[in-house]
């Protein structure tokens, strides 16, 4: 399988920075709006969905990066030994909800894309919040009261329909490559 050329005059590669590079803006102004709350379940399952597999790591890694850079930079997160453990498992569990999206959606795609986007979704939320449970256990127990997680599903879901409005949107003018939500034995670029 040849791989697409990084060369720097790659038209494909300046199509997956732009889109990159929107998908952060959009996803940052998203978290300012939120007090500093990424909806990396919703974005890492929009990743998967639409990304070769490097470029969503990296879109994540991003992210991540920019949610860090506002909770310290911007929203004054203290710069204590525990704050920045929180950041450093906020990127592990942002990254591995990529890998679960990623995993879960390979099989889901052969049962149509309502229930590959939907089933996907879900099992990276659920990856979310178990993770930052168990991250989190003795020091933010109020975090996962039902109200609260429910709440944080909502913003998750909004955020991933948000994304993939973007994403049709984007497609359908050339500034997105359209890739997935097709059956498994489609011919789909699997760059990564």
């Amino acid at each position: 399988m040849a791989k697409a050329s990084a060369h720097p005059h790659d038209p494909t590669l300046l199509q997956r920075t732009s889109w990159g590079a929107l998908l952060t803006i959009a996803t940052v102004v998203g978290t300012v709006s939120l007090a500093c709350a990424t909806p990396f379940a919703g974005l890492a399952t929009l990743a998967a969905l639409f990304l070769p597999r490097r470029d969503a790591f990296v879109l994540i890694g991003v992210n991540w990066l920019a949610n860090q850079v506002i909770g310290f930079g911007f929203m004054q997160y203290p710069w204590t030994w525990g704050t920045l453990l929180a950041g450093i498992e906020l990127g592990m569990v942002a990254m591995a909800c990529t890998g679960t999206a990623m995993l879960v959606f390979a099989p889901l795609r052969r049962a149509g894309s309502t229930l590959a986007v939907l089933g996907t979704f879900a099992a990276t939320f659920i990856v979310y919040e178990g993770l930052n449970f168990l991250t989190s256990i003795g020091h933010h127990d109020g975090d996962f009261q039902v109200s609260i997680v429910l709440y944080v599903l909502y913003l998750n879901g909004l955020a991933l329909a948000g994304l993939l409005l973007l994403q049709s949107i984007a497609s359908a003018i050339g500034l997105a490559a359209p890739r997935a939500l097709r059956p498994a034995g489609s011919r789909v670029s699997a760059a990564s």
